[in-house]
């Protein structure tokens, strides 16, 4: 019984100790998986959002601590995104094997199969680089809280397009389509905005559980302020999607660009060292 009270001691006293020593850490860097939701706001009457998209993001953070409480933010994440939406008009685009056609590669020669697009899937791979603002609480025993403010900024690496709609064989729109046909793996040249920008706030929590070595816990919001997809004007030879201007899709055709915001709900859990 003596010794009960030296022992608790001895506990709270390795408690600051550990506390100390990842408060003092100049920077602090670690690994990081996060996963979150992705909702499209269309910026055009030809489209509509199809639902909540996915996020699976992945690689390092740094923390670079200008004071116990103050620091910045940054780090290397791949992010693996997806973003769906549905077209409210009859839109249509011409593509041989896996490649989707512009206006300026439109040979009238050639005989292209044509999509009578219903709904597509935007696979992304961006690489994003977080630059935020730190603020944070003292060490409460093991724990201290924080939040994040800032810029998330993401360079497009590669983007598929999973589509459906009803296909045009021949190229001919007088032609029976075949119906509901799912179009895989389809790109498109200079489609999607190579730049994504979101402006992002976040809060959470850190756990120092071993010497300088932290597990961390956040939940953010990021709100997009560039647009997603290159939103030229409507007589653009890079644009892809048109309506028909009469039943064979070679004539007076219509095109139209995408146009799309994005925000995201985040959640991450990181090791920090």
């Amino acid at each position: 019984m003596k010794n009960i009270p030296f022992t608790l001691l001895c506990i709270v006293f390795a408690h600051c100790l550990l506390s100390q020593e990842a408060a003092s850490k100049k920077v602090q860097a670690g690994l990081i998986v996060g996963s979150g939701l992705n909702f499209q706001e269309m910026k055009t009457d030809y489209f509509s959002s199809g639902g909540p998209g996915s996020d699976l993001s992945l690689g390092m953070n740094f923390n670079f601590n200008f004071s116990e409480t103050i620091g910045f933010c940054t780090g290397l994440e791949f992010d693996f995104s997806n973003t769906k939406y549905e077209a409210n008009n009859a839109l249509f685009y011409r593509f041989t094997d896996k490649e989707i056609i512009r206006k300026e590669d439109y040979e009238g020669s050639k005989n292209y199969g044509v999509l009578q697009l219903e709904s597509r899937k935007d696979k992304s791979i961006y690489l994003s680089v977080p630059t935020m603002l730190l603020f944070r609480t003292k060490f409460i025993g093991y724990f201290r809280y924080f939040g994040k403010f800032g810029l998330r900024n993401s360079i497009l690496l590669k983007t598929e397009s999973f589509d459906i709609g009803n296909e045009y064989v021949t190229g001919s729109l007088l032609d029976n389509p075949q119906l509901n046909v799912n179009k895989e793996n389809m790109t498109t040249k200079s489609n999607m905005f190579f730049y994504k920008g979101a402006i992002g706030i976040a809060g959470g929590v850190e756990w120092n559980f071993s010497g300088s070595t932290s597990l961390v816990g956040e939940l953010g919001y990021y709100y997009g302020i560039t647009p997603l997809y290159w939103e030229r004007s409507a007589d653009s030879d890079k644009l892809s999607l048109y309506q028909s201007g009469n039943n064979n899709g070679t004539g007076n055709d219509s095109y139209t660009p995408i146009k799309a915001r994005q925000s995201q709900i985040m959640m991450k859990v990181s090791i920090l060292f």
